[in-house]
């Protein structure tokens, strides 16, 4: 299986793609190609190609962390970015 950040796969299978979707999804136990599982879970968005972009937020004490991952059509994350949010200082 081919790697992709996650910039390469949103412009790949997610850039110019019509949605055609929307929703919360619950956990779901998907296997990935290296044997492990993933249970992705988030609010989606289903583009016409199958693809869906998916986003969760949830905080860790005091850092709050958002993440977004990109699933093939059989629902498998093909990549990930997750980020701490900082907040701002004025």
């Amino acid at each position: 299986m081919q790697q992709f950040t996650f910039t390469e796969a949103f412009d790949t299978f997610i850039l110019h793609q019509k949605a055609i979707a929307w929703g919360f999804q619950q956990q779901t136990r998907v296997k990935l190609p290296n044997g492990y599982f993933a249970f992705p879970c988030g609010y989606y968005t289903l583009f016409e190609n199958g693809y869906k972009l998916i986003v969760s937020g949830e905080s860790l004490e005091a850092t709050p962390i958002q993440e977004a991952q990109i699933l093939d059509p059989q629902g498998v994350p093909i990549a990930r970015d997750t980020e701490d949010l900082k907040p701002f200082e004025f």
